[in-house]
């Protein structure tokens, strides 16, 4: 075996899973390959893995440009990571391709045209980094999810929508962001931007559990709410892995948290360890939750296709089928209903989506209050200091595409704040 070999073939395997069996990367069969690598290979790995995701449309227009034929899903998802490694990578193109050549004879496929391919793509590799994908390369159903989008909306996804994330970090307190041993971008008074690109959970900060990794569009409607909404008791709905838990746990406010998934639980206790929080917390299903209890606010982080996590997360675009939105709306509405009888008088329900799909943001809200003539939309205004975000702000929403904050990417979010009326003035 050569020389890069057998992780080549490793991440064969992982993106071939995730294309054809619709796997995410938290998935326990795929992290058992990745967890069996050799410390040295796992970085290779990581980046060869997310990148093919990310830039496999902009590989298939250059697969067609080399290849006439039809080809099986074993040679394009083998060619998919050879051209991401050469073309957008820059490796070292016989390493790559001696390699690829390899794997081909072990799964049996056509080396001939993998070599030969892969040579003719060496050759222009210049030229080809500058191939550009339109709205008609991507995925039919994600076609059809954006057809209200306007030229500009589609030109800013198609730019920003394959690059790699920024690291956002969110701190306890003021003190603890500028004790902080490394250089920032602050975006607030607690958070900020990581200026060089690193691992950081090395640093004496991280093991005393002074900070978090939490993206700005996440922190975002949450670090507003709050300065303006204290000595409540909140309800964090799905608070896995728990960003906007500690949020409040920061603020020294009382919060309950709720996950129904165990897997999560065990992550997000592991993180409240090591950040030295010990709240309530529960593993049930909460669109069952008892309607004793009430709560001054209810958090909603609601399950949804996660689309604007795509930099993140690019198997988004990259497995062969879409989300189950009719399975996800559901969820989604009866989340909210359940909201609606646990929350106090006066009480607010912020509704949260790592997406821009309206289907799972402005169609949910509007249809919710539609429903409930006790609710209303509360006007989203910005504290002083987020005054320069009010590009995010659209008709009382919070929403955005990914996006660039302070010249550092930012996933496409939504979020809404609904206040109960007073029974007296309704």
């Amino acid at each position: 075996m050569i020389k890069g070999e057998k992780v080549r073939l490793d991440i064969h395997n992982i993106l071939f899973s995730i294309y054809k069996l619709n796997l995410t990367l938290n998935n326990n069969s795929i992290k058992k390959i990745i967890n069996r690598q050799k410390r040295k290979d796992i970085a290779l790995l990581h980046s060869v893995t997310l990148n093919s995701m990310r830039y496999h449309l902009h590989c298939l227009k250059i697969i067609d440009k080399y290849i006439k034929k039809k080809i099986r899903d074993h040679e394009k998802i083998l060619l998919i990571s050879a051209i991401t490694q050469i073309v957008f990578l820059e490796f070292k193109e016989y390493a790559v391709i001696n390699c690829s050549v390899e794997i081909a004879k072990k799964l049996k496929l056509y080396s001939g045209l993998i070599n030969a391919c892969l040579k003719n793509i060496a050759k222009d590799k210049i030229e080809l980094k500058k191939i550009n994908i339109n709205f008609d390369n991507f995925p039919s159903w994600f076609q059809k999810e954006t057809n209200y989008f306007s030229d500009n909306e589609k030109r800013q996804f198609l730019k920003y929508f394959h690059n790699e994330p920024n690291i956002h970090i969110v701190f306890k307190d003021e003190k603890k962001l500028e004790n902080f041993e490394e250089k920032l971008i602050k975006t607030s008074n607690v958070s900020g931007f990581l200026l060089n690109k690193k691992d950081i959970t090395s640093k004496k900060s991280f093991a005393r559990g002074d900070w978090w990794v939490q993206d700005f569009s996440s922190f975002f409607p949450l670090h507003n709410f709050l300065e303006k909404n204290k000595n409540q008791k909140f309800l964090d709905a799905c608070a896995a892995p728990g960003g906007k838990a500690f949020q409040l746990l920061s603020k020294n406010l009382s919060v309950t948290l709720n996950d129904k998934s165990r897997v999560r639980i065990e992550i997000l206790k592991s993180n409240l360890k090591r950040l030295r929080y010990n709240p309530q917390i529960l593993n049930k299903d909460f669109t069952k939750f008892s309607e004793v209890e009430k709560y001054d606010c209810i958090i909603i982080d609601a399950p949804c296709s996660s689309v604007g996590t795509i930099r993140k997360n690019p198997e988004i675009l990259f497995k062969k089928k879409g989300p189950n939105f009719k399975e996800l709306n559901y969820l989604q509405k009866n989340m909210l209903d359940k909201a609606s009888v646990l929350v106090n008088q006066n009480g607010c329900i912020i509704y949260m989506a790592c997406s821009f799909f309206k289907n799972e943001t402005v169609d949910q809200i509007n249809s919710f209050l539609k429903k409930n003539s006790n609710f209303l939309l509360l006007n989203f205004k910005l504290i002083k200091e987020n005054i320069n975000y009010s590009k995010l702000i659209k008709e009382n929403f919070m929403i955005t595409l990914p996006d660039n904050i302070l010249n550092n990417s930012i996933d496409g979010y939504f979020a809404a704040y609904l206040k109960k009326k007073d029974n007296d003035i309704i």
